[in-house]
C-alpha cells in the first residue's frame, strides 16, 4: 500500500463549506492519488460483474417460471443454501411441489413442476439457484 502525505492548507470557510488547497505538492503525486483513486472505482466495478450468472439457460427458466413471485434470480436463488436446493428439486421437485400446493396462484408454477419441461430444464434450473444460494459465494448484496 503507499501512503501519501499531502500538506494541506484550509484556504477559507464559506458558509458550511470548507475550501482546502494542496500546498507544495508535486503534479504528479496529484495525478498518482487521481489514478489510485479511479482504480478502485474499476475494481468495485468488476466485483459487482463477479456477480454475473454462469449459468445462462437456467436464468432463462427461472426467470419464465419463478420470478414473477420470486423476485431477480440473484435473490430468488438466496433463498436456500446450496443442499436445500438439491433437495428441494430432487424426486422431480417433490418438496418444491408440496412448498406450493398450499399456496394461493400457484397453479400455473405447480403445472410446471410436474410437466416435461421442468424435466428437461432440472439442471440449468438447479445449477443456477445454486449459484447464488445463500451459502454460496456469489451472494448478491445491494444491487
Amino acid at each position: 500500500m503507499i501512503y501519501l502525505r499531502l500538506r494541506v492548507r484550509v484556504h477559507r470557510f464559506v458558509g458550511s463549506h470548507c475550501f482546502v488547497g494542496i500546498r507544495g505538492t508535486r503534479p504528479t503525486v496529484v495525478i498518482a492519488v487521481l489514478l489510485l483513486m479511479l482504480h478502485g472505482n474499476v475494481a468495485n466495478a468488476k466485483s459487482h460483474a463477479a456477480h454475473v450468472t454462469q449459468e445462462k439457460i437456467g436464468q432463462q427458466y427461472y426467470l419464465a417460471a419463478c420470478s414473477a413471485c420470486h423476485g431477480a434470480g440473484k435473490l430468488g436463488g438466496n433463498m436456500a443454501t446450496v443442499l436445500e436446493w438439491k433437495g428441494l428439486l430432487a424426486d422431480h421437485a417433490k418438496e418444491l411441489i408440496e412448498l406450493h400446493e398450499d399456496e394461493n396462484g400457484t397453479q400455473e408454477i405447480l403445472t410446471y413442476l410436474k410437466g416435461e419441461a421442468f424435466t428437461r430444464e432440472h439442471d440449468h434450473l438447479l445449477k443456477f439457484l445454486q449459484e447464488f444460494a445463500n451459502d454460496s459465494e456469489s451472494i448478491p448484496t445491494c444491487y
